[in-house]
């Protein structure tokens, strides 16, 4: 009876709960109605391809002012354009300028992209 019970507990708590084993979804690097390509942040560096490498895009052009900076095509390829833009992004925010884009310039970036009172780099 008591082993019925502890298991009647626990399925009524994943129900409940809205399923403690589902895991919790990634969203840090999806910026609300602006960036909405990938949730993953893994480290990038020239020459990556794809669709993180588009959210980067998408992140630095809502970072950085087009009027100072230009603004990057989200191609998802990682060229010099997208080089310029990082290590300018990085300079701004005052971190190291190796053009690695890792936790700290993803940390840095989520949050000037995020920010609705304009670019964060002028």
């Amino acid at each position: 009876m008591r082993k019925r019970l502890l298991t009647g507990l626990a399925t009524a708590g994943l129900v409940l709960s809205g399923g403690l084993l589902a895991a919790p979804a990634a969203n840090a690097a999806i910026i609300p109605d602006k960036c909405g390509y990938t949730a993953a942040e893994p480290e990038l560096a020239y020459g990556d391809r794809g669709t993180a490498v588009t959210q980067l895009q998408c992140e630095l052009n809502n970072s950085l002012s087009p009027n100072t900076y230009g603004s990057l095509t989200k191609d998802g390829d990682w060229g010099p354009a997208t080089e310029r833009a990082v290590r300018n992004f990085q300079a701004c925010v005052g971190i190291t300028q190796d053009g690695i884009v890792g936790p700290q310039t993803w940390s840095r970036l989520n949050a000037a992209a995020s920010d609705s009172t304009n670019w964060r780099c002028r």
